[in-house]
Order: C-alpha cells, then structure tokens, then sequence
C-alpha cells in the first residue's frame, strides 16, 4: 500500500476524484462565479509579489527588513497559487495537490506571523514617514537657515574686515605721522606739545575702536542659553556698564515698563549698551535724554529706545544696519559704522527685527520687535 503524498506522481492523480463540476449541482453562474472569482484573486495575488520584487530591486539597499520582504512575498503568492489550483479543480480534480499547496501557504503564512512578531518591537522604535518627512523638512530649514547665517558672517566678516582696516590704519598712520613731527620739532628746539597731542588723541580712537570690536566678539562667543530674562535687569546692567560715559556727558536715561523677553542675557546686555552709547554719541547740542519703553502686542514684545540726538538721514535709515555705514550726519564724531550692525546681528540671533526712524520731535527711535 503506497501512503499520499509519498509518491510524486500521486499528486496529480486524479482517479479517485471528480471534477469539481461533476461533485454536485452546479449551475453555470454558481459555477462561473467561483472560477472567475478565484482566477481574479490568483491574478492580483500574484501581482502582488511581483510589485514587491520591483520595489526590491529599485530600493534593495534601503529595505530595513528585506528578509521578512521576501517572506511575505512568499505567502501572498502561495496564497494566490492555492486560489488558481481551486479554479482548475473544476476541471482537473487535483486535491492532492491542492492540499500540498494549502500546506505550503499554511507554513509560509505562520512563518510570516512568528517574523512579524520578532521584529515588530524593532520596527516600532523606526520613526514613520510622517515624522521622518517632519524631521526631513526641520533638517533642511536647519541647513538652509546655517548657510543663510554663514552668508551673513562672510559679509559682516567682509565689511569689517574693511572697516578695521580703514579705521586703524588712519589714526594709527596719524599717530606716527605727528611723532615724527614731534621728533623733528624736539630737534629743532621747538615745542612738541600740539603733535604729542593729535598722536595721543589718534592711539586713544585705536584704544576705543579696539574695546569696541572686543566687546562685539565676547558678544557673539556667548554660550549662555536663550531663557526668560527681565529687560529692565537688563537694561540696568547696560547703564551700569556705561556709568562714566552718562556722568560725563550729564545724560538722562528713563525707562518706562518693559515686558520680560526670552533671550541670550550677554547679547541684550551689549544690544543696550550699543544703543544708549550711540545716543549720547550722536547726540546734538542738548544734554543727551534717552528713553527705553515696551509693549507687548499679539505675542511680540516691542521695545523702542528714543534720544534727542541728531537723528537719521530717512533715506539712510535702512543702510545704517549694514556694517561699516554711517549716517552722513554725523560729523566729525569717530566710529566704526559697526555697532547697529552687531545690533541687527544681535536681534537676527533672537529670531526678531530691528528699525530706524527719527522721533517726532526730533532724534532717532531704535525699534526692537521680539518674536516676530
């Protein structure tokens, strides 16, 4: 006695069974019904892997899993099979080979359930496309935001490059200009007294544009985090910092209510200073009167600092920002034309916007708007 399945050619034999059209009654749309249904299922199952081979091929070093891949591949085909083999049992009563296949799809689809369980806690802890084209999309803003800020440092390094250059060669080309003539003088027997003193004056505007360009690079080597600061602490620390310079020129500075802002405390504590050292500065023949006030509108923080001082040129007010430019109404007053550069600089940093106007009285208004 020969046992199923133990020969090969058992599998297709078909004496001991009937056609499926024969096994029954079966009408001819009962009948058609189950044929096409089980073709059309066998064509799409089959279909089906044949897709997930093209994905493989196109995305084969990308696949985290590509062994469950095939696996799955693998059981949605045996599935299919299993369906054509039902459809041409209506005519070819192969059931022995209907039940290997059946086996076959049995093996591979728990094959596919016990790998989907081993791997399911490592696939869990993949991000999903979503956050994966969330992180994508914060990534590129990231990147594109750093090569905007590296465009701006080229530039600013650009012009103050040039600034630096052009402001210390001149007093320092003067200060050994008029030693030399002091020299000559001395040796003539005459007074050295008016050279000494340009030469002194020419290294005292090298001293001060020196401690200015310092105080701008301690500026932006802060690595003090952004938090929640009191603007008026601020602003005080600011004036103490500048304390010889308002007693010296009998200066008066007001605050009036200031909101609390998020920020880098180093940075707004030179942001001030640099505004209230250009309004005495810059100021006209009064005693300089500088006021600080803000005002919180639709989650902006808007701050303006106001002078009685010379002002600005309404058609330099947009240049003054970039580095190395002054307003043409300045006069002899010695500067650099960095500091509201080092100011928009330090307002970009907080993600906020600064503006130059002239008061309706008179001066200029340095307007600083946070989180806009």
């Amino acid at each position: 006695m020969r046992l199923p399945l133990a020969d090969l050619s058992l599998l297709f034999d078909t004496s001991d069974f009937p056609a499926r059209w024969r096994c029954g009654n079966w009408s001819e749309v009962h009948g058609w019904f189950h044929v096409i249904s089980d073709l059309a299922i066998a064509g799409a199952y089959s279909m089906i892997p044949l897709a997930l081979a093209t994905y493989w091929w196109c995305k084969r070093n990308e696949l985290v899993f590509p062994r469950l891949f095939w696996l799955f591949a693998a059981f949605i085909f045996s599935c299919g099979f299993t369906h054509l083999v039902d459809a041409i049992i209506f005519w070819e009563p192969v059931y022995r080979f209907s039940a290997l296949m059946k086996t076959v799809t049995a093996l591979a689809s728990w094959a596919t359930v016990i790998a989907l369980f081993r791997i399911a806690p490592k696939a869990l802890q993949l991000p999903g496309l979503h956050r994966l084209n969330l992180q994508l999309k914060d990534q590129l803003a990231k990147t594109k935001e750093a090569e905007q800020a590296l465009a701006r440092s080229n530039g600013d390094l650009e012009a103050f490059t040039g600034v630096v250059t052009h402001d210390l060669r001149n007093p320092l080309t003067n200060a050994l200009f008029m030693t030399e003539m002091a020299r000559e003088a001395e040796a003539r027997g005459e007074s050295t007294g008016p050279a000494l003193k340009v030469a002194l004056e020419s290294l005292r505007q090298m001293e001060a544009l020196i401690s200015e360009l310092h105080g701008r690079s301690k500026v932006f080597s802060s690595t003090d985090e952004m938090v929640e600061l009191d603007l008026e602490a601020v602003v005080q620390a600011a004036k103490q910092n500048l304390t010889p310079l308002i007693e010296s020129s009998a200066a008066r500075l007001e605050m009036g209510e200031l909101p609390p802002v998020r920020g880098n405390r180093t940075m707004l504590v030179q942001l001030f200073i640099n505004l209230v050292e250009n309004a005495i500065k810059y100021r006209s023949s009064a005693a300089p009167h500088i006021r600080i006030e803000g005002e919180s509108v639709v989650g902006l923080t808007i701050v303006r600092v106001a002078d009685n001082g010379v002002g600005i040129p309404l058609e330099q007010a947009e240049r003054v920002l970039e580095p190395g430019v002054r307003g043409e109404n300045v006069g002899v007053v010695p500067g650099s034309g960095l500091g509201l550069a080092f100011c928009r600089r330090i307002m970009e940093a907080h993600r906020g916007t600064i503006r130059v106007s002239n008061g309706v009285t008179g001066g200029a208004v340095v307007e600083l708007c946070f989180g806009g």
